[in-house]
């Protein structure tokens, strides 16, 4: 029997393993798919969700097979026999019990529900929910009751969760009780991003597996043909700070694309000529705590591209300084087959003698911006007191 994936780019030997479980009949009853942000576990959730409810007869077909009741259901996001435990983000007015307990979904959560199983069968690549989301108990509370309902034998019945760590302490422990003594025929999808936020009783119910960043040109590939689908622009100086990550790349244009190219070169520029005025000029262009948060996000980004370049080409130029680490900075990208213009972003990171101490400066001033409503002061004090602490360790411009 021969399995299809065709919501998931790359990410063979996970295929490959995945289907030799199917084939022995031994997938397990809980399946959790981690790594960084955007790899794909998404894509896979859904590719296996419709392999696991395909009912064609045929053991020498595909599957999916695309036909049978089961298939069309779910291409067309029906809950016929996939259910999603998708973290919500609206306000719950739940009905209460006789203990107080809440007991179902509000309407208005029902319908934001709704929209996301949409969105995320539409565009996997590019599915997300709001930092603040999560899976609260009357969800899961009512997943059980539909599982119960459904009874025993028939169709596999498939549960579907993107964020594990999206859960409350509630609803984990709810769920805890369910992989404990998992109903017959039913089969848990789950992905993580962050496998550490997770309760290590849940990890410990689960199969793993683990995705990893695509290569170069596979990684190219699967941007090029995710953004005709989503009918999104392709930026090729945004791709290597993806780091093998569709998911990412596409969640960088949804934070700017090119404007946050252009900012994060702006903020480069003040903050590696160490001039408090040029950095404090540019502070006071950013808006709003999400926009600056996100940028500095993207700027640790660009220092771990130019540590991982310089692992890779080692080799120096000349004497150093400014000049010849633009030019190491150009021949180290032509020869990753990068687009010239990201020197732009990754030639003033030369300027810095210590990036490890401009790396903990930027992961304290995202941490201190959460707790500020005017991120220009945040940012400026921060920079000012990173110049005092290590102006010697700065290479002044060659002249």
């Amino acid at each position: 029997m021969e399995f299809s994936f065709p919501r998931t780019f790359g990410q063979n030997e996970a295929k490959e393993s995945l289907s030799k479980a199917l084939v022995q009949g031994r997938f397990p009853h809980a399946l959790l798919v981690h790594g960084e942000p955007g790899l794909g576990q998404l894509a896979l959730l859904l590719d296996l969700a419709q392999i696991l409810s395909c009912e064609s007869p045929s053991p020498a077909q595909v599957r999916p097979c695309g036909k049978c009741f089961s298939c069309k259901a779910f291409q067309s996001a029906s809950l016929e026999s996939v259910h999603y435990l998708i973290p919500l983000v609206k306000k719950e007015k739940e009905k209460e019990s006789e203990e107080g307990e809440e007991t179902s979904l509000a309407s208005a959560q029902i319908e934001e529900l709704l929209g996301l199983i949409e969105f995320w069968h539409r565009a996997p690549y590019g599915f997300g929910v709001a930092e603040k989301a999560m899976v609260y108990a009357s969800q899961v509370r009512e997943l059980l009751g539909r599982l119960g309902y459904a009874g025993r034998g028939g169709r596999a019945r498939v549960v579907m969760v993107p964020y594990l760590e999206a859960l409350n302490p509630t609803s984990s422990n709810i769920l805890l009780k369910t992989l404990e003594e998992p109903p017959e025929n039913v089969y848990f999808l789950i992905a993580s991003e962050n496998r550490a936020e997770l309760l290590p009783t849940l990890l410990s119910r689960c199969l793993h597996l683990g995705l990893s960043p695509l290569p170069p040109a596979e990684f190219r590939e699967t941007v090029a043909a995710v953004s005709v689908k989503m009918g999104k622009p392709l930026v090729p100086a945004l791709l290597p700070f993806a780091e093998g990550s569709p998911g990412v790349y596409f969640d960088f244009l949804e934070h700017g694309g090119e404007a946050l190219l252009e900012d994060a070169a702006g903020f480069l520029s003040a903050a590696t000529a160490s001039d408090w005025r040029l950095f404090a000029d540019h502070a006071a262009s950013v808006e709003g705590v999400e926009e600056t948060k996100y940028l500095i996000h993207f700027l640790l980004r660009c220092v771990r591209v130019h540590q991982s370049l310089k692992a890779r080409h080692p080799a120096s130029l000349g004497s150093g300084g400014r000049e010849d680490g633009y030019r190491w900075t150009l021949q180290a990208l032509q020869a990753e087959g990068w687009e010239p213009s990201l020197s732009a972003y990754l030639g003033p990171l030369e300027d810095v003698a210590d990036l490890a101490a401009f790396a903990t400066y930027l992961q304290t001033a995202f941490q201190a911006i959460k707790n500020y409503a005017r991120p220009q002061i945040a940012l400026l004090g921060l920079f000012l007191e990173y110049q005092a602490k290590s102006h010697h360790l700065v290479k002044a411009p060659a002249k």
